[in-house]
């Protein structure tokens, strides 16, 4: 049976807010956030990843002008389940697609009203998802040939891969992903610590390798600091990397807070990095995420990691935060020692399922 999901439209911001206000109030997590007003821009599933980083308060105006018409092709990464037959539009499902990297890896959160889970069956949201997936990358492979000329094939097949992500207790989801063949591949265990003991900024000085000096990130450190995190993470499962389009989508974001990231330089180099953000969530005030935490590969096995955590939580306690939250790879399992030592304890784990999917990379023009 085909999907009845569509692309998502103006119209349907206010529908879609209602819908995360109600699923956020049966589960009681920050899943997605409804605008507080009629003009605010309703935080999809997926905000964290969102290019700005958006928050709580940023009209859909300023968005607009922000983004320009950068907009419209992040809005078509979301379909919407809507009965487009009422006065008032009903979603009864949200689906979101984005690309992580390239658009040879992609990632899929899905939002359903509780009181109509009946009416959206499970296979619709995949199906929903994966076609629009393999429709952008379709549209990706004749942009490419559009701007780099002939092409050298036509129809050009290709794999993509796809993630969805569930708590880890979450039988029933997982029993739908299995079932479209998505098995499980990795989990992350959620971790937090308790900022109220954290030592001050400067006692990492006193452990910190020679030659290298910790300090926050400065608006000039762009170049380095994309190298350095692509050296971290070269050999990291997933091969994520930073481009200086997509690092500066995010260093110019609401989120992004130079106070609070900070990295270990050694000499031109960025040997290390821990970057930390606010809590997306306004009923979080006070919590903030270790987003990353890398060190150089030749500069490892030297304490850095210790160091520069030591560091980060020194900053997020003098700049008034009370509480830390990191998610730890279930591959890096010996960091888990670290984090403990610093006095993270485990919260929840949520499960990585993944699946490849064939798309017609199409070079036709």
């Amino acid at each position: 049976m085909k999907h009845r999901f569509r692309e998502y439209v103006d119209g349907d911001r206010l529908a879609l807010g209602r819908l995360f206000d109600r699923a956020d109030r049966l589960d009681g997590v920050a899943r997605a956030l409804s605008p507080a007003a009629a003009d605010e821009l309703p935080l999809y599933a997926f905000a964290p990843r969102y290019p700005l980083g958006l928050e709580r308060g940023l009209t859909y105006a300023e968005v607009r002008s922000r983004l320009g018409s950068r907009l419209t092709e992040i809005e078509r990464l979301v379909l919407v389940a809507a009965d487009d037959a009422t006065v008032d539009v009903t979603v009864d499902a949200c689906v979101a697609v984005y690309p992580v990297g390239s658009d040879a890896h992609w990632m899929l959160d899905w939002v359903i009203d509780p009181a109509r889970r009946g009416a959206v069956a499970p296979h619709e949201i995949l199906e929903a998802a994966f076609d629009r997936i393999g429709m952008l990358v379709n549209e990706a492979g004749r942009r490419e040939v559009k701007v780099g000329g002939p092409a050298q094939s036509n129809g050009a097949a290709g794999n993509c891969s796809v993630e969805a992500r569930a708590p880890q207790e979450d039988a029933d989801v997982r029993l739908i992903l299995n079932r479209a063949g998505m098995p499980a591949v990795r989990t992350f265990a959620i971790l937090a610590c308790d900022l109220g003991e954290a030592s001050p900024a400067r006692e990492s000085i006193k452990l910190v390798p020679e030659g290298i000096a910790l300090r926050t990130y400065r608006s000039g450190d762009a170049p380095a600091w994309i190298a350095g995190f692509n050296a971290s993470f070269s050999d990291h499962w997933g091969g994520f990397s930073y481009t200086e389009e997509n690092w500066g989508r995010h260093a110019t974001s609401p989120r992004f807070r130079e106070d609070i990231s900070v990295v270990a330089e050694a000499g031109e180099i960025i040997a290390g990095i821990c970057h930390c953000a606010p809590s997306l969530n306004p009923n979080e005030q006070g919590l903030a995420h270790l987003h990353i935490l890398g060190v150089h590969p030749a500069f490892r096995r030297r304490g850095l990691g210790y160091c520069l955590m030591v560091e980060a939580m020194g900053r997020l306690r003098e700049h008034g935060f009370s509480r830390v939250e990191l998610d730890m790879d279930s591959l890096n399992s010996r960091a888990l020692p670290l984090y403990q030592q610093l006095g993270f304890r485990e919260q929840e784990k949520i499960t990585m399922y993944r699946r490849q999917i064939a798309v017609n990379r199409s070079l036709a023009t």
